[in-house]
């Protein structure tokens, strides 16, 4: 694991370049600030991908359009180089979490990814697996119908399947995301496991004295 102390635009530029440089043939992006963000340094530097299978972390489901990280995600992909490189695997909205999935079981032919972008909650959840999410049927994903926050019910890959990432960026940034970070590092968390990858790069504002 690699911890760098710094600010979030630093981080959004470095984790864009080298998504660039890496041109990760299946890459999973985050939603939320740092996933927008991510989108719009990518659309700056004229990235421009190549048969590129584009996944998320995790989804809300039973919510509109407006809750939804593909439609935020589609948004800015679409502005990218030859959108029509790339395909783009998002969660399904459905009432069973074990069809939501679908799409993306029937790309991912392998049991990794090679490049993955996550942001810590600030209950110390990663990607949209929470400490009530349970396995579906395919363990790779989990499902949770009581997240911290609206809309409560949330799918997610499982942090155990992100880690096998090949390169995987976590950013943490504000205050509030310090006790999480602290526990996270210290062995506390929910997904400190995630720490002893080698593959981890950790980016953030906080000043931790570990």
């Amino acid at each position: 694991m690699n911890l760098i102390e710094t600010d979030f635009q630093f981080a959004v530029h470095e984790t864009a370049n080298e998504v660039k440089q890496t041109n990760p043939s299946k890459l999973c992006l985050t939603g939320g600030k740092f996933g927008s963000f991510l989108l719009n340094e990518l659309i700056k530097i004229n990235y421009a991908p190549h048969k590129e299978n584009i996944y998320i972390s995790d989804e809300r489901l039973d919510c509109s359009k407006d809750y939804q990280n593909a439609e935020s995600i589609l948004i800015g992909l679409k502005k990218l180089q030859d959108f029509q490189a790339f395909n783009f695997i998002p969660f399904l909205q459905t009432e069973d979490p074990d069809f939501s999935y679908q799409d993306i079981n029937e790309k991912l032919d392998s049991r990794f990814l090679d490049f993955t972008v996550l942001s810590l909650g600030e209950d110390g959840h990663l990607a949209g697996h929470f400490v009530n999410s349970y396995l579906l049927k395919d363990n790779r994903f989990c499902f949770t119908d009581n997240a911290v926050k609206e809309p409560k019910s949330r799918i997610s890959f499982t942090v155990d399947f992100l880690s096998k990432s090949k390169k995987i960026i976590l950013a943490v940034f504000g205050e509030e995301k310090k006790a999480p970070l602290i526990d996270l590092m210290e062995g506390k968390g929910i997904h400190s496991s995630i720490i002893t990858n080698k593959n981890l790069t950790v980016y953030t504002d906080i000043k931790l004295q570990l």
